[in-house]
């Protein structure tokens, strides 16, 4: 998952400890999942103080509002300042939302360094001690200016090599050139291969480089992002939601059924069903050993023509679920596959183009709880559930496990997808019910991820296979399936 975990048993710990190990505190509150900036306020608007090489430990002391945003320090002190809480993967016990708010804004840079002199009109030299060299990974727009709203210059394909010059102030474009000086501009970093150098360590430049005839292809890009505006939230309308009180099984709605026949008519394949979600759904234990005929349905017969109906769709892992993945980013181009995915595409949105699906199991909040507020969780499961609906692909939510390091958090994200489920009137398996009956909630020792049970028979619908959490899921998930292809897909 994008924020991974690592419960470690006492036993373990205890071993570690004797062999003179670093306890947690000494390993930090949480690690940098990428190269991240740290900035001196909470959000992407402020001045960058340091950049962090991804697996840099910190110690944590505050958050910002809707716990988005984190301020912290490396171990050594040496830095400090606001991170995005959604990049970092954060230690057992440790979570932003229990951190003490603050609104703290620290000093702001010293001035960066004056300018590079702009090169001559002849083709370039070789850039000074300190430049880097790179490719590019996909086909890109090279553009006037550092920033998507510059004028596109020229288009090189994937595998282009380049010298860089220069970058803007948070390293995320460089100024660069061909080796026979040919084609000169601006790139975004993250799409380029680095093999020598790296783009932090390049001198600053705000250069705007001569507009030339726009690209005679059009590019891939992918530096866009999508911007989704926080949604009203009032927690009222969810906390006095009882998870208890709604059925395992989904039903089949009358909305469901206006929804598939839009689809129907958008060309949808009544067969495909999608699965959106982390790696609790793209875990080969998922539904995938029906499709491949390594099942038992025990005293659940009737399962046998709806398995039969969605057949090998039931194996795909499709673009929409990864090990890693919340509800902000499947809806992020960013995480879009680039093989397949088309500019700007969300995975998501890339799912469902490439499979033609009518119907998705959307299951998110587990680590989602750890990393976003209740109202960014709420406003990313709608964007979910809206994009599904406009692609005419019936979403059918599932409440997730409970995370038993984090049960309160864990009740109040489920209502979210409850209340949800019901202001749309969606089908919803009510998975965390169906789970509370089982030894440790079906949950795995580390009491976070779904109990697994023994090889090859978490599509063995039988006893004592059902007391594992990835059988019971896979059972309530095919009911409900059945549900709805039954009640509004025929």
């Amino acid at each position: 998952m994008l924020r991974r975990m690592a419960f470690l048993a006492l036993a373990v710990t205890f071993v570690l400890a004797l062999a003179g190990a670093p306890t947690a505190a000494q390993e930090g509150d949480a690690t940098t999942n990428y190269t991240l900036n740290m900035r001196n306020g909470p959000g992407g608007t402020y001045e960058v103080l340091a950049t962090l090489p991804g697996g840099t430990p910190l110690l944590l002391e505050a958050r910002n509002a809707d716990a988005s945003w984190v301020l912290g320090r490396t171990l050594d002190g040496a830095q400090r300042g606001w991170l995005a809480s959604l990049y970092l993967a954060f230690s057992p016990g440790v979570s932003a939302i229990r951190l003490p708010p603050s609104e703290e804004i620290l000093p702001a840079p010293a001035a960066p360094p004056a300018p590079a002199p702009a090169p001559a009109e002849s083709a370039p030299e070789a850039p000074a001690t300190g430049g880097a060299a790179a490719s590019t990974r996909y086909q890109m727009n090279v553009r006037s200016g550092p920033g998507t709203s510059h004028s596109t210059l020229t288009t090189l394909p994937g595998g282009t090599s380049l010298v860089l010059e220069a970058r803007n102030g948070d390293a995320s474009w460089v100024l660069g050139h061909t080796p026979d000086g040919r084609v000169r501009g601006w790139l975004a970093s993250q799409y380029l291969v680095f093999s020598e150098g790296s783009a932090a360590g390049l001198p600053v430049s705000a250069e705007i480089v001569a507009a030339g005839a726009p690209a005679a292809a059009p590019a891939v890009e992918y530096a866009g992002e999508r911007i989704i505006e926080l949604r009203p939230f009032n927690a009222a309308n969810v906390t006095g939601i009882n998870l208890a009180a709604y059925p395992v099984v989904g039903r089949a709605t009358g909305r469901a059924r206006q929804i598939f026949l839009a689809g129907r008519a958008l060309g949808n394949n009544p067969h495909v069903v999608a699965k959106v979600g982390d790696c609790s759904s793209e875990h080969w234990y998922f539904l995938k050993p029906f499709a491949w005929g390594d099942y038992n349905l025990g005293g659940y017969a009737n399962l046998q023509p709806v398995v039969d109906h969605f057949g090998e769709s039931l194996a795909y892992d499709g673009e929409a679920t990864h090990n890693g993945f919340n509800a902000n980013a499947v809806l992020m181009s960013m995480w879009a596959n680039p093989a397949v995915c088309q500019k700007g595409e969300s995975p998501l949105e890339c799912e469902f183009r490439l499979h033609r699906p009518s119907v998705a199991i959307i299951m998110f909040g587990t680590s989602d709880l750890l990393v976003m507020s209740p109202a960014q969780f709420n406003t990313f499961m709608r964007q979910i559930v809206d994009d599904s609906i406009e692609a005419g692909v019936i979403p059918i939510l599932s409440t997730f496990p409970g995370n038993l390091g984090f049960w309160k958090e864990t009740i109040l994200y489920n209502q979210i997808v409850v209340r949800i489920a019901l202001d749309y009137d969606i089908p919803l398996i009510n998975l965390w019910l169906a789970l509370e009956s089982l030894p440790n909630h079906g949950l795995e020792p580390d009491g976070f991820h779904l109990g697994e049970p023994p090889y090859g028979t978490s599509c063995v619908l039988t006893e004592p296979y059902l007391a594992t959490g990835y059988t019971t899921r896979n059972l309530v998930t095919m009911q409900t399936l059945d549900a709805v292809w039954r009640g509004a897909m025929q």
